[in-house]
């Protein structure tokens, strides 16, 4: 049976794990809700348990709701005025039968968040990796021009920056499609440019580089892991605002004597 780990969007800490049981139990309970994160191995990401139907439907089965009939106007006051007695609104009782109270409201709109962002994520990061393959591409279009002229197509892939280039725009491509499960490795494609940034800033005696590279890896990677819709259009600002204009250099050339002269031997001529 499959267990799993949860936490609540606003903490770290998890808990766990435990088998569907349990969390039913614990649903019951009222210590957590359809907004409660489990931890999704094969993505591994942290997702919400009301995006996963299977498991939202043995969690949280559909309950029916409260309903109330009210035979005449005279028992109808009667009901009222011993509820306002005993301080019960039978307003507040619907609402709470239908969750519509306040926690609940607070845990839709963090839901809603959530998923804002995660429509944001994909589109986005294509843009940024699609910008980033430009930036590595674009100096390296003399080297593949005279690949083709000469038909030694062996020869391309002794350039490492052009091989990360066209990396990046076969992960744009599976981005732009929605395919998510490739995250782990775009958040390890970012970790090598924040490293590649810094040593090609340096090489060049460029920190504007180095700024423009390190801020860049570092909206790919947010992009990639949050769940807050604010924090994710910081991500958005960073990554594409970064890899925009690290393109724009390299069209203007700013990088095509540094990269034309980065060679390994892979492949001998």
């Amino acid at each position: 049976m499959a267990e799993y780990y949860i936490r609540t969007p606003e903490q770290d800490e998890s808990r766990g794990p435990f088998d569907v049981a349990k969390l039913a139990t614990l649903a019951d309970a009222g210590q957590i809700t359809e907004n409660t994160l489990y931890y999704d191995e094969t993505k591994e990401e942290w997702i919400p348990i009301a995006l996963n139907e299977e498991l939202k439907t043995h969690v949280f089965p559909e309950r029916e709701k409260l309903s109330l009939k009210i035979e005449d106007n005279e028992d109808s006051s009667e009901n009222e005025e011993a509820e306002e007695e005993d301080g019960i609104n039978v307003e507040d009782m619907l609402k709470a039968a239908e969750a519509d109270t306040k926690e609940t409201r607070h845990l839709r709109q963090s839901q809603k968040s959530f998923e804002r962002a995660v429509a944001l994520a994909s589109m986005t990061l294509g843009l940024m990796m699609l910008l980033s393959a430009v930036s590595f591409i674009f100096p390296h279009l003399a080297i593949i021009q005279g690949a083709v002229d000469e038909q030694l197509y062996s020869s391309l892939p002794n350039y490492p920056f052009l091989l990360l280039g066209v990396f990046d725009l076969f992960m744009a491509v599976l981005l732009l499609l929605s395919v998510t499960d490739i995250y782990p490795l775009i958040r390890g494609r970012s970790m090598i440019g924040l490293g590649f940034g810094v040593y090609l800033g340096w090489a060049i005696g460029d920190p504007q580089l180095m700024l423009l590279f390190g801020l860049g890896g570092i909206g790919v990677f947010l992009a990639t892991i949050t769940q807050k819709i604010s924090v994710m259009i910081a991500a958005i600002l960073m990554g594409i605002g970064c890899n925009g204009i690290l393109a724009y250099l390299a069209i203007s050339g700013r990088f095509d004597e540094f990269y034309s002269i980065v060679q390994i031997n892979l492949i001998a001529q």
